[in-house]
């Protein structure tokens, strides 16, 4: 087995998935400057991200992601009337009013640099941050506390008033804002880590 040759095979299939992504639009615009520093450091790269949404969702039952529907789907913050026009777009199923927080999942070629990378994301907010998977791949998933997942309606009916989706879309954009906060943080830490390793490495190579 080699460690080695096995995470540089990786990370080269990822960047190509990355690129192919990005060509298509389907990479978010406010996580790519994230992801491009994690990239160029020879210890990681990335394997999957969102930068934060806010979601009307349709499901059949719980537990049944294969056949969601996207109501309404935001990277941004919204107004309740947004709510209301995907809400219109229901059929059959329960509708859920969510708000995720941002989310990337890290391949560190190292548990040091695992554990180097999960305190950073812990330190700028995101405390749900930890490891994914151990062993032959080292995975970091980092993500943050805050959420909303609300049932609203079902089979086309709402069952929440304007006054409830008012406090929902509203506690959304919050933590949609708070979210953003944290990974401008996130970035700027990241950015400071690559420029002191490059340094060390730097140096490491003079001597």
């Amino acid at each position: 087995m080699n460690i080695e040759r096995d995470f540089l095979e990786g990370k080269k299939s990822a960047i190509t998935k990355l690129k192919k992504a990005q060509k298509e639009n389907k990479v978010d615009r406010g996580i790519q400057p994230i992801l491009d520093i994690i990239n160029e450091s020879d210890d990681y790269y990335t394997s999957s991200s969102c930068y934060g949404r806010i979601v009307i969702l349709e499901i059949p039952n719980i537990g049944n992601k294969k056949e969601a529907k996207f109501l309404g789907k935001w990277h941004r913050t919204i107004d309740v009337d947004e709510v209301f026009s995907a809400v219109k777009k229901a059929k059959i199923g329960q509708i859920w009013f969510l708000s995720q927080s941002p989310i990337i999942h890290i391949t560190a070629k190292t548990n040091e640099a695992a554990n180097r990378l999960m305190k950073t994301a812990v330190a700028c907010g995101f405390k749900n941050s930890g490891l994914k998977s151990f062993g032959r791949k080292i995975v970091v998933e980092i993500c943050s506390t805050e959420r909303l997942d609300v049932p609203i309606g079902n089979n086309c009916i709402l069952f929440s008033n304007t006054k409830h989706l008012e406090l929902l879309t509203n506690i959304s954009n919050e933590i949609f804002n708070k979210s953003t906060k944290k990974m401008q943080k996130l970035e700027k830490e990241l950015k400071i880590q690559v420029s002191r390793m490059k340094l060390i490495g730097f140096q490491a190579h003079v001597l």
